[in-house]
C-alpha cells in the first residue's frame, strides 16, 4: 500500500477467514482487558466481539490490523494513561500547581484517513489532552501543560499507532510504507 493512500474500505474482493480470526482475537483481547478477565463478561461480550468484527471489517476491509502492534501498544497506552491520570489528580488536588492550557499543533507523518483519525483518537484518550482538530497533515492538540513536550509525546505515538495498521514510519518523517 503507497506511504500516502488513505485506509479505505474495500468494495470488492473476499473477505478471508485470515481476517475474520485476526480481528475475533483483537476484538477478544481488548474485551479480556476490559472486563478485567472476568469469565462472566463473556456472555455479554462475546456477541460484541461479533459484531464488532463485522463492522470492521465492513468499515475497514484494507486495514491490516496487526496483533503484534496491538500488544506492543497496550503497555504504552496503560503507562501514558497512568502518567497522565495521576498528572491531572495531582493539579485538581493541589490548586498551586501550575496550570497552563493551549494548544500545540503539530505536524503527522502517518498516512491519511485511519491512521490519523486514530492518533487524535488515541491522543484524546489521554488524561490532560484532547484532539482539538486534524485538517490536511496537522493536528492540532488541547493540552492542560503547554510546558510538555507533546511534540515528543505524538512522534513516540506515531510509529505505534502505524504499527496497529502493520505500517512503518519513514526515517525522514514523511508518509508510511507497508512493512
Amino acid at each position: 500500500m503507497p506511504g500516502n493512500m488513505p485506509l479505505a474500505p474495500r468494495r470488492a474482493g473476499r473477505i478471508g477467514w485470515q481476517d475474520w480470526a485476526r480481528r475475533l482475537l483483537l476484538f477478544a483481547i481488548f474485551w479480556w482487558v476490559l472486563s478485567g478477565g472476568d469469565a462472566h463478561g463473556w456472555l455479554i461480550g462475546a456477541p460484541f466481539i461479533v459484531i464488532a468484527s463485522w463492522l470492521s471489517l465492513q468499515l475497514w476491509a484494507d486495514a491490516q490490523l496487526s496483533i503484534t502492534g496491538v500488544l506492543r501498544f497496550l503497555p504504552w497506552f496503560a503507562y501514558q494513561s497512568l502518567v497522565g491520570a495521576v498528572d491531572v489528580a495531582q493539579r485538581a488536588l493541589r490548586p498551586g500547581m501550575p496550570l497552563q492550557p493551549g494548544l500545540v499543533r503539530h505536524r503527522v507523518r502517518l498516512p491519511a484517513g485511519l491512521c490519523r483519525v486514530s492518533l487524535a483518537n488515541v491522543i484524546s484518550m489521554l488524561a490532560g489532552t484532547l484532539s482539538a482538530d486534524l485538517v490536511d497533515d496537522e493536528l492540532v492538540i488541547h493540552t492542560l501543560d503547554t510546558g510538555r513536550d507533546m511534540h515528543a509525546m505524538v512522534r513516540d505515538l506515531e510509529p505505534r499507532i502505524a504499527a496497529l495498521f502493520s505500517l512503518e514510519l519513514d526515517a525522514d518523517g514523511g508518509g508510511a510504507g507497508a512493512s
